[in-house]
C-alpha cells in the first residue's frame, strides 16, 4: 500500500495486493481525500481510462464538482456522492465556474463490488444525497483514518473493509437507514467541516464562517436542520471519535483528548463523562461500544 502526498491533510492511498482471489471478489484499489482549487486540471472520462473493472464512490465535502452521466449533467454539491463504474459513459471534473472541490472517495475492484454498484444505481441512481452524519460516510472516514494510521496491513483486512463499505452501501440503497430531510448546502458543508476539523481548536465563529451564513442566521438554520446547536454537534463528534480511539488504540486518555480537540484532559474527561455516563477510563475498560449510541449532549 502506498500514499501520494498532497496538501497537508489530503492523501490518496493505493492498495497493491497480489492475491488474485481477493481482487476478484472485492477489495480496495484507491482511497483518498483531496481538494481541487480553481484552475486545477481535474477531468476524468470513463471511456478513456486504464483502470478498467473498477468502481468509484466519491462524496463532496465542500465546493462543487460536475458529473455528466448518460446524457444528464449533475452539479455535485456538499452532501452529494456519485457512483460510477469504469468503463462507462460518464465524465466527472472540476468545472470552470467552481470555487474548488473537496471530496473523499473510495475505488473498489472485484465482481462483488460490481454487483453492489449495479444494485445501488438501480435503487438510488448515480447521484446519492447523504448527510455527513450518515453511517456510510462515517464509515468511509473511518476506513480513510485507519489507512492513514497504517492499520490496514494485508489483503484480508483490506477486503474486509471493502465488504463493510459495500454492505453499508446496500443498506443505504435499501433505505434501511432512513434519510433525514434534505440539508441546505451551507449546513451540509458545515457538517463536513466539523467532521474533518474536529481536532482543531474550533470556535463558534469558525464554524459559522464555514457555512457562509451570518452568525445569527447560521445558528437558527443549524438548529432547525440538525436539532442541536453547532457546539453540541461538535461535542458529539469529538466524543464519538474519542470512544473509537479508546476502544481501538493504546493512546493514553491525555493523548486522546488532544487528538479530538481538547487541550485540557480534565475538561475532556468531564465532557466525556457527561455525554456517555462514565469516565473515559471506565469506558475503555468496559469495552462496550453500544454505550456511545446513547449520548447525552446539552
Amino acid at each position: 500500500m502506498s500514499a501520494n502526498q498532497r496538501e497537508e491533510g489530503y492523501n490518496v492511498y493505493g492498495f497493491h495486493f497480489y492475491d488474485a482471489l481477493f481482487n476478484e471478489m472485492a477489495n480496495i484499489l484507491l482511497l483518498g481525500r483531496d481538494k481541487k482549487i480553481p484552475g486545477t486540471d481535474y477531468d476524468w472520462y470513463g471511456m478513456q481510462r486504464e483502470d478498467v473493472g473498477t468502481y468509484v464512490f466519491q462524496y463532496t465535502l465542500s465546493g462543487t464538482g460536475q458529473l455528466h452521466m448518460e446524457g444528464t449533467s449533475y452539479a455535485l454539491k456538499p452532501g452529494e456522492a456519485f457512483i460510477v463504474e469504469i468503463p462507462s459513459d460518464h465524465r466527472y471534473y472540476l468545472p470552470e465556474d467552481s470555487d474548488g472541490w473537496e471530496f473523499i472517495f473510495i475505488t473498489l475492484v472485484g465482481s462483488k463490488a460490481a454487483e453492489c454498484w449495479q444494485f445501488a444505481k438501480a435503487q438510488s441512481g448515480s447521484v446519492l444525497k447523504l448527510s455527513p452524519d450518515s453511517k456510510l460516510i462515517q464509515l468511509l472516514f473511518t476506513i480513510y483514518q485507519d489507512t492513514a494510521d497504517q492499520k490496514i496491513t494485508d489483503v484480508y483486512h483490506a477486503s474486509a473493509k471493502a465488504y463493510e463499505f459495500m454492505m453499508e452501501l446496500y443498506r443505504f440503497a435499501k433505505n434501511i437507514e432512513k434519510s433525514p430531510k434534505d440539508l441546505s448546502v451551507p449546513i451540509a458543508k458545515t457538517l463536513s467541516y466539523i467532521q474533518t476539523s474536529y481536532a482543531d481548536p474550533l470556535t463558534l465563529d469558525d464554524i459559522a464562517a464555514a457555512s457562509g451564513y451570518s452568525r445569527y442566521y447560521f445558528l437558527k438554520q443549524f438548529q432547525q436542520d440538525v436539532h442541536m446547536s453547532p457546539i453540541q454537534y461538535l461535542t458529539k463528534i469529538r466524543v464519538k471519535k474519542a470512544a473509537d480511539l479508546l476502544l481501538a488504540t493504546t493512546y493514553t486518555v491525555n493523548e486522546i483528548a488532544e487528538k479530538v480537540g481538547y487541550a485540557n484532559a480534565n475538561y475532556f474527561n468531564k465532557v466525556f463523562r457527561k455525554a456517555v455516563g462514565m469516565s473515559a477510563g471506565k469506558f475503555r475498560r468496559s469495552k462496550d461500544p453500544s454505550k456511545i449510541d446513547h449520548l447525552i449532549i446539552d
